[in-house]
């Protein structure tokens, strides 16, 4: 429950006070250092990042409303400033199922750009595509689409990211033999050695 002087020490903040906004730091520091601490895997980056949530929140405590708890407003600077950390720190993988995919993409890419043929290697995509359930075509959509990253994927949907990849590695496999079924390509152990 919120101390009752909290719209007071706002309002102080507002005017500049710094003594009313360490106030308010104190009382929400631990609060805001967990909700980062939960979602990174280091408790520097927590650290630092609450540090940054507060300078924020200082630099516009004006946009802050008196009438309202504090506290949604701080964690949703922290969002913010998580997501932002996240963009900035993603991992540049190297040999990983990343960077493969991103090749075996481009590759398929350069194939469908020169594919002029009613019927062409795109098209059967888009149908194998359709032809999944909801929930595959949604997951394979958040991946490749939208650029979810595995550990979002999983967070999202409560599952363990081996598992996600799992599921994606089948549907990959799923859409492959569905478009080389479409397009009359036959695996060939001679070809595939």
């Amino acid at each position: 429950m919120e101390p009752n002087d909290e719209p007071q020490l706002i309002r102080a903040a507002q005017k500049r006070d710094l003594g009313a906004f360490a106030i308010l730091v104190q009382r929400h520091h631990a609060d805001v250092r967990a909700c980062l601490a939960v979602r990174l895997r280091n408790s520097h980056d927590a650290e630092d990042l609450a540090q940054e949530v507060f300078m924020t929140a200082f630099r516009r405590i004006g946009d802050c409303d008196p009438g309202r708890p504090i506290k949604p407003w701080f964690r949703g600077i922290a969002m913010k400033l998580l997501a932002n950390f996240r963009r900035k720190h993603r991992p540049e993988l190297v040999g990983s199922h990343e960077e493969l995919q991103a090749l075996l993409d481009a590759g398929l890419e350069s194939k469908f750009a020169g594919e002029e043929q009613e019927g062409g290697a795109l098209e059967a995509l888009v149908d194998c595509l359709e032809r999944l359930e909801n929930p595959a075509r949604n997951l394979l959509r958040a991946r490749y689409e939208e650029g979810e990253s595995l550990d979002e994927l999983s967070a999202r949907l409560g599952r363990k990211a081996s598992a996600v990849s799992m599921q994606l590695h089948r549907l990959r496999i799923i859409l492959g033999d569905c478009v080389k079924g479409k397009l009359g390509i036959l695996d060939h152990p001679s070809e595939t050695a």
